[in-house]
């Protein structure tokens, strides 16, 4: 295994970290800001 390879894999971890956080992010701020907000809108 080379220095390329091990970069490579480093940054492939690194971004479907960063794409597994950005999705429960927008959940979150789904479920907490767009929900009640639809809700209260809805009365």
């Amino acid at each position: 295994m080379n220095v390329a390879d091990a970069l490579d894999d480093g940054w492939l971890a690194l971004a479907g970290v960063g794409a597994g956080y950005a999705l429960a992010v927008g959940l979150v701020f789904l479920l907490v800001f767009v929900l009640p907000y639809l809700a209260v809108a809805a009365l």
